[in-house]
């Protein structure tokens, strides 16, 4: 019989299959541009976006030094990959995009260069002004523990406790970076959240699970007031436990595949041109 205190040593999951390998630098140029497209699109359909706030970016495979990122002005759920633009660390605008569209947003640059120069380990970063983030944001307070889906970012969340207003300065992204570190995500006080990881899916995927579990704290604590009593933590030991099972970049990539799939099923490919 298993004592309900006693915490699992280890488990194994099946993530799915690997990433595509390629031999070929500009077919991976194109898949990276690809995934990313739809990428927006899956944000847009889960109803993360709010006007032509946000921005979603991957570093180029050919040129680590740039990333691509959205247009400025084009709605989330339009985004193909001929409408991404390639920008270098100067913010430069390299290559892509429509003639009528080669604009981006300031803020999405500011943020976004400072976050993939710090880190050579992130190929994509996420942040748009999802509801429910922008919410928990204002309390200026770190994740509390309260379900397994938020152990996913036990001791791999941070926080900037600041705001300087919209990000069009390095020093505001200098504290962006420095709140996130070595993380896969970031609360920014009074503005929303940011998350980072090795692929776009899993990018997105912490995007979605944050913003699912600021809503979750948000409801249960509401819930919690009525009683009297505040909700219920998990445990250290069990929380650490969950990271390591489920806070992997593999289990994140695997977490969206089938979000991304069922978005391009409905786009038939329309993305891709």
């Amino acid at each position: 019989m298993v004592n309900s205190s006693e915490v699992p040593t280890s488990v194994s999951f099946d993530f799915g299959p690997p990433p595509p390998q390629f031999n070929d630098k500009q077919g991976e140029r194109q898949y990276v541009k690809e995934r990313l497209a739809l990428a927006y699109r899956v944000i847009a359909h889960e109803g993360l976006c709010e006007g032509s706030s946000g921005h979603l970016t991957s570093r180029d495979p050919i040129d680590k030094d740039c990333f691509w990122v959205n247009p400025y002005g084009l709605h989330f759920s339009q985004m193909t990959a001929s409408d991404l633009l390639l920008v270098n660390h100067e913010g430069c605008i390299i290559e892509g995009g429509k003639p009528d569209r080669q604009r981006y947003n300031a803020a999405a640059f500011v943020i976004h260069s400072a976050i993939h120069s710090a880190r050579s380990d992130v190929a994509s970063a996420v942040h748009t002004h999802s509801p429910a983030g922008k919410a928990f944001a204002t309390l200026g307070r770190e994740l509390p523990m309260y379900t397994q889906d938020a152990a996913v970012f036990h001791n791999d969340i941070g926080l900037y406790a600041s705001h300087g207003g919209v990000v069009l300065d390095s020093d505001e992204s200098a504290g962006i970076v420095q709140s996130l570190g070595a993380k896969k995500a970031t609360i920014m006080q009074n503005h929303g959240i940011l998350t980072v990881g090795g692929s776009i899916e899993s990018a997105v995927a912490w995007f979605y699970l944050l913003e699912k579990e600021c809503a979750c704290v948000l409801k249960a604590e509401a819930a919690a007031a009525m009683t009297g009593k505040p909700p219920i933590s998990i445990s250290e030991e069990a929380a650490h436990f969950s990271w390591k099972e489920t806070g992997l970049e593999e289990a994140g990539r695997f977490e969206m595949l089938s979000f991304f799939d069922m978005v391009a099923r409905a786009s038939k490919d329309e993305y891709k041109t």
